[in-house]
Order: structure tokens, then C-alpha cells, then sequence
């Protein structure tokens, strides 16, 4: 494993909060037991008929499964790892599952995101990947998508910029090269929030049937493809980002165009917002019961869980030095400030590095850099989301109902949950804050 930087600014730059570490980054840490998730994986497989122990494979023509989880807990690093033991060699599983990883984020506008977005960008990722594997499909194996193209894209009077440029490459060559120009023109369309995204859209709406088909075919003649190098006998697509969506985007998407979803035949992993898990998905026709929690750092009761402490020093110690702190407990005191969050954590780290005005961090620099993460709640929290918070905790954690104050709190994680949601506190830093004490005080206080 290399070395962790000791110069905090050098700790300093090599942070990202949005990053994505896979199992084979020395900074990866294996969190299962201390989120208190250790069959996560498993219950994923499952859903998708595949057995981890045995290799049993009996999967369904389609499946669509959300996973939730809080931004910033680590979902997509679970979903890298996810796809590494599926590619991984001489396991149960090899060969079963060949698995496509699309970030949307980087695809498609995720505070607007709309169904046709997605699945454009689905079937560009999958092209994509059939050419990095070499792979090239014969055009009558495309045709249904190009002739969807075809008939009600490249023809549509305000694309027409875009259908000429096309038309020249059809030209010059069509089959598989054009049909990967296609995917990537069109995918682009959202990504670069083009004018002709509402065009798009209002294509593949009104011909969603026949564009159905289509990429339904597209997705049968890949996973014949993959099946014949030995690569996988299925394809798994595993959308990431969609976590991040706003909650009216998350709710349109995934239960207001559900049927849309469902008519993919494809096995399908989407991460989904924390908050739509509360807002009741029961309604929603996608298999919806997963939640990736974050590491607990005690137990419901409050006595000191020993594996969420270990995990949440070994994800600071393999991005910073030990020996940047004065003494050691500086380290427990950041870690308790962060509730067990891996993201607010960094983001602590990342204050105690600015905060710093020597090059280590003492216990001057932690206060300060828990009272600058502590500010940023203070911001927007208002009187009434403070009585909230004190009365969950007050409470011992237990639900005190889940309408939109309490969504938007878990949103913007001033309330964190633990374990399979069953329980909650307030965020370690809010508590600090005079809101949050005098509603506590008051909450104590008998009334008249």
C-alpha cells in the first residue's frame, strides 16, 4: 500500500469527495461490517438469480432493482467492488454476470433527468462496451434501433443540423461504425444540455414502443455476443448517479415511468435517493428494499461499536499520515463529529487541513475545522427542523414520521440513519448548535 501524504496540503489536493474507489485502490476500505451490511451483495445477486455461494444462475428476462443509500456513503465505491467480483476469475459467480457501469453524472443532466435520457445513455454504454471488448454486432442484429433512428430521428424537421451531419457518415460507411456514432451523437444530446434535448425526448415518447423493441433487441443480441466470448451469460447494467437526482425527479423516474422502466428487458441496478425511500416507494413497481446504511459508530443503545470506529481509521489513515495529528485521540474526535459518514469525514479532514496554521493538526485546528462543518448546517436548518432533530434523539432514535421536513433533513444529512433505516440521529456537528439546544431545553422544559 503506498505511503498516505504527511504535507497536509498535499493531503489537501488529493481529496475528492465525489470520487469512486474500487477494490483495488490501496485507499479502498471493506465496510460490510461496520455498516452492519454484510450480506448486501448477496441480497443483490439474489434479486438477479444469481447465487454467490453456489453459482446458481436462474435469472429473469427482466429485473429492476434500486439500491438507497445517503449521498456520500459510499454506494458507487459498493457498486466498483460489485463489479469486480463479477469479473473476477475462478469464483462461483465468474462468467454469469458481465456487468456495465454507467455514471450518469457524467452522461446526462441529473437535476432533469428523464426517462429517454437514461436509456439513450444505457445503449450508448452498452455499444461502448462491445467495442472495448472488441465486439461488433452485424447490422441485422442493429437494424430495429437504426431504422428507430432512421424513421424518427435523423428525419425530424428540428434535428435536422444533426440529420444531415449523420447522413454524410451514413455515406462514407453505416453498419456497426455508424451505429456507434449514433448512440454517441444522440447519448451527447443530454449530456451537453443541447437545445435538441426536448426534441429528443419527445421522440422516444411518442414512439417509445417501437424504441422498446429496439433497444430490447439491442440488449438480446449484446448478451448473445458476451455469451460467446465466455464473458457472461447475461448482462447486468448498473446505473449509478441516480442516487443524486432531486426528489421530484426520483419520484417521476422511478415511479411515475415505472412501466417505462419495466418494459426494458434487462437486469437493471439503479441507485436511488435516501429521501425516496421515505416518501414511499411501496407505490413504485421496481424491487425497491435495499438501503446501503452508513457505518455505525455505536449501537442503537449508545455502547461503542468497535468495527464502525476501526473501518472510519483506517479510511483517514490510508488519506493522511497519523503523524499529521498532534496526539492520536484528534483523529477519534474528527471521526465521532463525523456520525459515521465517510463523505463528512473527508470534508472534515479537508477543514482540519485548511484550518491548519502549522503543519500538523491540533486540537485547535479539529475544533475548528467541527465548528466550519457545523456552520454549514447552521446556514439553512430551520427552528422547526431543529425541534425534529431533538425530538428523534430524544426519542432514543426511533421514527417520529417521515413527511417532507424529515426527507429533507435525511437529504441533507442533518438526520442520518443506521443500520436497515430502523433507526436515526441527528448529525454529531448540528447538535452543537444553539437551534438544536434550545430545542432540546424546550423539549425538557415542563409546559404550564
Amino acid at each position: 500500500m503506498s505511503q498516505p501524504p504527511r504535507n497536509l496540503l498535499q493531503a489537501l489536493q488529493q481529496l475528492d469527495f465525489d470520487e469512486a474507489i474500487g477494490p483495488s485502490d490501496p485507499r479502498f476500505v471493506d465496510t460490510d461490517l461496520a455498516r452492519g451490511a454484510t450480506d448486501l451483495r448477496m441480497r443483490l445477486l439474489n434479486k438477479f438469480g444469481l447465487s454467490m455461494t453456489s453459482g446458481d444462475f436462474f435469472p429473469n428476462l427482466g429485473r429492476h432493482v434500486l439500491l438507497f443509500g445517503p449521498i456520500g456513503c459510499g454506494k458507487s465505491t459498493e457498486l466498483m467492488r460489485l463489479k469486480a467480483q463479477l469479473l473476477a476469475p475462478h469464483t462461483p459467480i465468474s462468467g454469469k454476470l458481465f456487468p456495465i457501469l454507467l455514471n450518469v453524472r457524467g452522461e446526462v443532466d441529473i437535476n432533469n433527468l428523464e426517462y429517454a435520457d437514461l436509456f439513450l445513455a444505457l445503449a450508448h454504454a452498452v455499444v461502448q462496451e462491445l467495442e472495448a471488448q472488441s465486439i461488433q454486432l452485424p447490422e441485422t442484429q442493429i437494424a430495429a434501433l437504426q431504422s428507430w433512428f432512421s424513421e424518427h430521428v435523423l428525419t425530424h424537421d428540428q434535428i435536422r443540423e444533426l440529420a444531415t451531419q449523420l447522413g454524410t457518415e451514413a455515406e462514407a460507411g453505416g453498419g456497426w461504425p455508424l451505429f456507434v456514432k449514433l448512440t454517441a451523437k444522440f447519448s451527447a444530446v443530454f449530456k451537453n444540455s443541447s437545445s435538441y434535448k426536448d426534441t429528443m425526448r419527445d421522440v422516444v415518447k411518442k414512439t417509445f414502443t417501437q424504441f422498446a423493441l429496439a433497444f430490447n433487441a439491442l440488449i438480446r443480441a449484446a448478451e448473445a455476443a458476451i455469451a460467446e466470448r465466455g464473458l457472461g451469460q447475461r448482462l447486468l447494467l448498473i446505473v449509478d448517479g441516480t442516487d443524486k437526482i432531486p426528489l421530484k425527479q426520483a419520484q417521476s423516474l422511478f415511479i411515475d415511468d415505472a412501466e417505462q422502466l419495466l418494459s426494458i428487458q434487462a437486469l437493471v441496478l439503479y441507485t436511488a435517493p435516501i429521501t425516496l425511500k421515505y416518501s414511499g416507494t411501496t407505490q413504485s413497481k421496481l424491487n425497491s428494499e435495499l438501503v446501503l446504511p452508513i457505518i455505525k459508530l455505536e449501537s442503537r443503545d449508545g455502547t461503542r461499536f468497535e468495527p464502525g470506529w476501526q473501518a472510519m481509521h483506517n479510511l483517514l489513515d490510508r488519506r493522511i499520515d497519523p503523524s499529521a495529528f498532534a496526539t492520536p485521540d484528534l483523529r477519534d474526535r474528527l471521526i465521532a463529529a463525523s456520525g459515521g459518514h465517510p463523505r463528512e469525514l473527508l470534508r472534515l479532514l479537508a477543514l482540519a487541513c485548511e484550518s491548519a496554521e502549522t503543519g500538523t493538526i491540533d486540537a485547535t485546528t479539529v475544533s475548528r475545522a467541527i465548528e466550519l462543518l457545523a456552520a454549514e448546517y447552521r446556514y439553512w436548518l430551520a427552528p422547526e427542523d431543529y425541534t425534529l432533530l431533538a425530538q428523534v434523539d430524544a426519542a432514543g432514535g426511533q421514527h417520529v414520521g417521515n413527511d417532507e421536513r424529515t426527507r429533507n433533513l435525511l437529504w441533507r444529512l442533518a438526520l442520518l440513519h443506521y443500520n436497515d433505516g430502523s433507526w436515526r440521529r441527528s448529525h454529531p456537528v448540528v447538535r452543537l448548535l444553539e437551534g438544536y439546544t434550545r430545542a432540546l431545553q424546550a423539549l425538557n422544559t415542563p409546559q404550564p
